[in-house]
């Protein structure tokens, strides 16, 4: 039995997992794992009125309404799952290429490259090489088209077909240096996250785990906020800068009220068993989830 005299603090971030909602409403598999946040907030807001009278004109009773729960994650690291999840529906598409890039699969994810080359008419390849070398592998460059420095067009590659062979013909100058844009592509795996006009991030059922140390014996006790119903806000912000920290992944979610009325639960638990031998979330499943 807790006593109202226990105290606790909380410093550590919290490790998020978000799951999918089922038909009923109740979560089902898990979507998404983050465990590199650097913050994870909670605030809660609601709005006020009161009954007022007297002299003075003072406030008499006060009636509480418009609860609003809000939750800021700001993450470290991205994943596909997590920027599908943060800017479209979910669901980044995986296109796996060939080994060599030689034979493009029918679904094929290509990506429009410019660059730069100066040309060299002694070189047998004139500088421009119709190949994208990486890890051993060549990644064949398709449709290029070819520019002057000062942006006229010069010609497009005679191979319109998946290999690029070489320069057009074209009135090239030795030591120039010319624009190629072409598509390339992509290495190995590609993960492409369309983001369009009708879709949106969608609801799940999100659980924080860290701890709480205990004023008393210094020692840290599990905690945990669930919450049954969080939509995804839409808005979203990329930033990229060459100075200052790395860019950090910023998740904002509104706690929507569930059937039963409980927006979020906290949670401060101990748990039957050797905590060295079990993580965090196994303990929630196997002995939170039971006593509900």
């Amino acid at each position: 039995m807790a006593s109202i005299l226990d105290r606790y603090g909380i410093k550590e971030v919290a490790d998020v997992t978000f799951y999918e909602l089922g038909d009923t409403g109740a979560p089902e598999r898990p979507v998404l794992y983050l465990d590199t946040l650097k913050v994870s907030t909670i605030e809660q807001t609601a709005e006020s009125v009161d009954a007022t009278g007297g002299k003075g004109n003072a406030a008499l009773i006060s009636w509480d309404y418009g609860k609003e729960i809000t939750v800021t994650l700001e993450d470290a690291l991205f994943s596909p799952k997590s920027l599908a999840i943060m800017f479209g529906n979910g669901l980044p598409v995986d296109y796996s290429q060939p080994t060599t890039g030689t034979t493009p699969n029918a679904s094929s994810a290509y990506i429009m490259r410019t660059e730069t080359f100066t040309y060299n008419a002694s070189a047998a390849d004139k500088g421009w090489k119709p190949y994208y070398i990486a890890n051993g592998s060549q990644y064949i460059k398709r449709h290029a088209k070819f520019y002057s420095d000062k942006g006229g067009f010069i010609g497009i590659n005679s191979d319109e077909a998946e290999a690029a062979t070489g320069l057009p013909t074209g009135d090239f100058v030795d030591g120039q240096t010319y624009f190629c844009t072409y598509d390339l592509l992509v290495e190995g795996s590609a993960y492409v996250i369309e983001v369009s006009a009708n879709s949106f991030p969608g609801t799940y059922y999100v659980t924080g785990d860290t701890y709480a140390r205990s004023d008393a014996s210094g020692k840290d006790e599990f905690f945990q906020f669930i919450i049954p119903k969080a939509k995804v806000q839409s808005e979203n912000t990329l930033t990229l800068e060459a100075e200052g920290d790395p860019t950090v992944f910023n998740m904002n979610l509104k706690v929507l009220r569930p059937k039963d009325g409980v927006m979020m639960k906290l949670v401060k638990y101990n748990v039957d068993g050797d905590p060295a031998t079990e993580t965090v979330s196994t303990m929630y499943h196997n002995h939170i989830l039971k006593t509900e």
